[in-house]
């Protein structure tokens, strides 16, 4: 088959200030998949200092807050018939493209791939960086919950994207499972494809743990308003302040803690996930009552 048979792919990556951009684009200039029926989005979304890129790469400026509407504005201005999307910080690998391409062509209307999460240094995590390890970006345990994905490794058509509509830019956190989900309702199925990879890395300081935690438990409470559910957030359940002992388990179990002191990390990473989620819920839901007229 020529190349000139094949699909055009729009890959897009929206950015703010992040100095691990070069390292995404030059893996992307690895691609096995014909460079010549590709072309690549960046969305600089206000970053203090102007992306630039090199070669056929493009630039758009997006100056509406929120990597969601980077991402739509990246989309409205791409050609391609395939839609690719993943973020600055990651590392696709040299097949990523060719393989989920290979997806979509066989018929899936999503496909999210695997996202592979690695530390600075496997041996001596940090507690935060060995929870990831084990717990961040289960792709394929989203595929199986109502075909939910991330935009960290996901693909998809453009008629596809047309027909379910954009990202809900109006969220914080979770457009992309939204927006994965609402396409599966409508039919486009997602396909969960291993063999498309992306590396992805874990987050390493209990400050950018929490942050987190604070952007998703929001975002929860917004899709629930957009969804017809204006009620105030609700109280964490009982249950979330149970310790949870199961994590010496998961560490003696897990493939991904290679040493005896990732998984003691790995341990206490669990054990601040459980009561900073806890915490920010309970922060959470008591200043939603506090500011209720």
């Amino acid at each position: 088959m020529s190349t000139r048979d094949l699909p055009l792919v729009s890959v897009i990556v929206p950015v703010r200030d992040d100095d691990r951009l070069p390292a995404c684009l030059a893996r992307l200039s690895r691609q096995t998949y014909p460079a010549d029926r590709t072309e690549i989005i960046v969305a600089d979304n206000g970053s203090r200092v102007p992306v630039r890129a090199d070669g056929d790469i493009r630039v758009i400026r997006v100056p509406t807050p929120g990597s969601y509407s980077a991402r739509n504005a990246a989309v409205a201005r791409s050609e391609g018939s395939i839609l690719a999307f993943t973020d600055s910080d990651c590392l696709p690998a040299d097949t990523w493209l060719e393989e989920s391409v290979a997806g979509i062509t066989a018929g899936a209307g999503v496909v999210a791939g695997r996202v592979e999460v690695y530390a600075k240094d496997p041996s001596r995590p940090t507690p935060i960086e060995a929870y990831e390890l084990v717990h961040a970006f289960p792709q394929e345990r989203y595929v199986a919950r109502g075909g939910a994905c991330v935009t960290a490794n996901m693909t998809t058509t453009r008629a596809t994207f047309d027909a379910v509509g954009g990202f809900r830019s109006e969220l914080l956190s979770g457009a992309d499972i939204e927006w994965s989900q609402r396409a599966n309702a409508a039919g486009h199925l997602t396909v969960y494809r291993p063999s498309a990879v992306v590396h992805h890395p874990a987050r390493r300081t209990f400050a950018a743990m929490k942050a987190k935690l604070r952007r998703v438990i929001a975002g929860r409470h917004e899709r629930n308003v957009l969804e017809g559910n204006p009620g105030l957030p609700t109280w964490p359940a009982p249950r979330s302040a149970i310790p949870p002992l199961g994590a010496l388990r998961r560490a003696r179990e897990s493939d991904a803690l290679v040493t005896r002191q990732a998984r003691a990390a790995f341990v206490v990473g669990e054990f601040y996930h459980r009561y900073a989620s806890l915490w920010v819920a309970v922060g959470f839901a008591l200043r939603a009552r506090r500011s209720a007229p």
